[in-house]
């Protein structure tokens, strides 16, 4: 049986797929791999030294920008592509992340969950304030240095955007409607630059489909998998 490798977003942990990693258990072999490298070239290392020798990868978020870092470094091992809320783009505002990694450094944790708390979800959704709640226990197992290291790797994120046409493995773009932090149009171009993708909107969903919307994440991915020959 094929393996998934699952990469959580900022400061999240297993939990994050805890809810749809059942459901794709029966046609793939679902894992997760934490990157809390201080830049992604580290978290691409990281994950190819704790995955097998080929794999299909999702991640969200932080965990999406590493699949997509990975899937370039890597293009023999990765057979499948699927990335959750991320983008290819360079920090808009590097001085706001390092700002964010100092915070934690100082103490802060508990404002920057917060904070972050209030925008990873949809929170009028029906699953939307226990998404929330979700993140922020997450973040408090994570703990504050191994946040402000994946807060460093996302200020100094280069521009993959020249480099997206050399992914040629099946690849799917999976959104939520009310993603506060990449917007669903970003997802959209961003499988647009990818020969092939399939992009899949989620209503009455944030940054988190897979706590937001487990069954509907759920029946995408089998659907994705299925039609790219990949179980």
């Amino acid at each position: 049986m094929l393996d998934l490798v699952m990469i959580p977003a900022f400061g999240c942990d297993h939990r994050l797929y805890a809810e749809i990693a059942p459901g794709l258990a029966d046609i793939i072999r679902p894992r997760t791999i934490i990157a809390d490298r201080d830049s992604f070239a580290e978290c691409t290392a990281q994950i190819l030294a704790a995955a097998p020798q080929h794999f299909v990868v999702l991640g969200t978020s932080f965990g999406g920008r590493a699949a997509m870092e990975l899937t370039l470094a890597a293009p023999e091992r990765v057979l499948g592509l699927a990335v959750i809320g991320s983008g290819p783009s360079p920090s808009p505002e590097l001085a706001a992340g390092l700002r964010r990694s100092e915070r934690l450094h100082a103490g802060e944790m508990e404002g920057v969950l917060s904070e972050m708390g209030n925008m990873v979800s949809h929170l009028p959704g029906v699953l939307g304030p226990a998404a929330r709640e979700a993140f922020i226990a997450m973040g408090r197992g994570m703990g504050a240095e191994a946040m402000a290291r994946q807060s460093d790797a996302l200020a100094h994120r280069g521009n993959l955007a020249p480099r997206l046409a050399e992914i040629k493995c099946p690849a799917l773009m999976l959104w939520g409607v009310h993603d506060k932090f990449v917007s669903a149009r970003d997802g959209l171009a961003l499988a647009m630059a990818i020969a092939g993708a399939r992009y899949v909107e989620i209503p009455d969903c944030g940054h988190f489909p897979s706590l937001e919307a487990p069954e509907e994440t759920v029946g995408t991915i089998r659907h994705w998998l299925a039609d790219s020959r990949l179980t």
